[in-house]
């Protein structure tokens, strides 16, 4: 009866079906990892970034986990700094952003080399802050690059991220330093880049005495109006020669900007009290405008690609809140027209708070996670 029934099995005809799996979990005993970048510069090589906690002690230490085969094998390397981002110019250049510097590697992410110290803040704003400003940078080539921060920091580097200088144009727009950040760069191509942030002053009402976090207090927290806030612009046709920057005021904080060279995404973020999670715009000279609005999932991530070719990466609020502490479902979604959104399988027990997503091509993707875990995108054989 096996026999027949395996027969039958083969026989079969059968369909494709591209499902997102877990492919890397850390799960060890009373710790747990946080995630807080990822990239795939190619279908082989990968390197994710973050931290990992021990719940006893309450001590942390900064994890890179490496693959050179497509994630069938990952392995932990030790990292001397807290990894706030990392850009890869291509298959084994890459750079990292830390809490306390700039790092280099020309071997995927096996081995760093410090190139500097982190940019130092402006004391005298008012709040003062004691930690470095710059967020994230992106390359044109191994020499000249550009990195992005708090206290409406734009730099320029020409010898590799070694010595950086401020861009003048970023502290043109309004908004308080103390509470401005420029937080995503991007280059479609090697002349045009776009550069994104938002200015948001504490609320009267987050600096009362006794106010908890909004997930701590769902009731008040449904009860706070979302106001418009300052979205900065800053933009470039020459390669970063000179930059125009400007603001408008819009709903949310931007959490993903990205391009495939003709069309780009970008991604806003709401609070707890707004009737959306997120919203999802397109970026494009022939067709501007918002492409994606529901109230599951949170998208937080997105990628697109030729074709078009768009994905989006979130997650389902848990309860009555948006933004709440524990974990919900990681929801993936694709679409090759900007309007008509398919959503994916992925694997029942992904969940998380916050998520990323990274791969060279549109058949290559990888999704990570801020508790621990690493998707890959395959292919699986179901019968008709």
């Amino acid at each position: 009866m096996k026999k027949f029934l395996l027969c039958c099995a083969l026989i079969l005809p059968a369909t494709a079906q591209r499902k997102w799996t877990i492919q890397y979990f850390f799960d060890e005993l009373k710790q747990e990892m946080e995630i807080t970048d990822l990239a795939f510069p190619s279908a082989q090589r990968g390197i994710a970034v973050g931290a990992i906690y021990d719940k006893v002690s309450g001590k942390e230490k900064y994890t890179s986990v490496v693959t050179a085969d497509g994630g069938l094998h990952w392995a932990l390397q030790p990292l001397k700094e807290y990894p706030r981002s990392i850009f890869f110019l291509n298959d084994s250049v890459g750079w990292m952003v830390t809490d306390r510097g700039v790092w280099f590697t020309d071997e995927s992410g096996r081995t760093w080399k410090k190139l500097c110290e982190q940019i130092k803040p402006d004391k005298t704003l008012d709040p003062p802050t004691t930690i470095g400003l710059l967020l994230r940078v992106w390359f044109l080539d191994e020499n000249h690059g550009f990195g992005v921060g708090l206290q409406k920091t734009i730099v320029e580097t020409k010898d590799g991220g070694r010595t950086w200088s401020h861009v003048e144009a970023a502290a043109k727009p309004a908004g308080n330093p103390a509470y401005t950040a420029y937080t995503h760069i991007a280059f479609p191509d090697a002349k045009r880049g776009v550069i994104v942030g938002g200015s948001q002053p504490p609320r009267r009402e987050d600096g009362m005495r006794g106010s908890l976090p909004s997930w701590m207090d769902p009731e008040r927290a449904s009860k706070r109006k979302q106001v418009p806030t300052l979205t900065l612009l800053a933009q470039t046709t020459d390669g970063g020669a000179t930059w125009t920057a400007t603001t408008t005021p819009l709903f949310g904080l931007v959490t993903s900007l990205r391009f495939n060279g003709v069309d780009g995404l970008i991604v806003m973020g709401f609070n707890d009290s707004f009737q959306w999670p997120s919203d999802v715009y397109r970026l494009s000279n022939a067709n501007t405008g918002r492409v994606f609005r529901d109230k599951t999932p949170r998208v937080i991530d997105s990628a697109i690609y030729a074709g078009p070719h768009i994905y989006l990466a979130g997650v389902d609020p848990t309860g009555k809140m948006i933004t709440a502490a524990l974990p919900g479902k990681v929801r993936i979604l694709e679409s090759t027209d900007f309007s008509t959104w398919t959503e994916m399988p992925v694997d029942y027990k992904a969940v998380a708070r916050s998520v990323v997503i990274a791969g060279p091509d549109a058949e290559h993707l990888w999704v990570a996670t801020d508790t621990g875990m690493i998707l890959h995108l395959g292919t699986i054989l179901r019968p008709e």
